[in-house]
């Protein structure tokens, strides 16, 4: 299975849902938004591993939730054992 590592940004600042416990529901929300987050991810990508390395990817997703706008921008990064998996993993995470 795939390292998935979900970040939170909120209003600029990197925090954990943990951190707000006096904003409940953005707290829930964002605790929501990383179980989506994995589920998708594990959808997407299973059991795919480098068919030479046997490493799975590793990806890193950025939420970036804006206070004022009350809106989430999503961005991931993936990082490979070798240029050709990353294309793989690339081409799934786009399927």
């Amino acid at each position: 299975m795939a390292d998935v590592t979900v970040r939170f940004e909120v209003d600029g600042d990197v925090m954990a849902p943990e951190q707000l416990d006096e904003q409940y529901e953005l707290a829930e929300l964002l605790d929501y938004t990383e179980a989506q987050i994995r589920a998708q991810m594990e959808r997407q990508l299973g059991d795919l591993r480098c068919e030479v390395h046997g490493q799975p990817p590793r990806v890193v997703v950025t939420a970036q939730y804006s206070s004022d706008t009350e809106q989430m921008e999503l961005a991931y990064h993936v990082d490979t054992c070798c240029k050709p998996f990353l294309l793989r993993a690339v081409q799934a995470l786009n399927r």
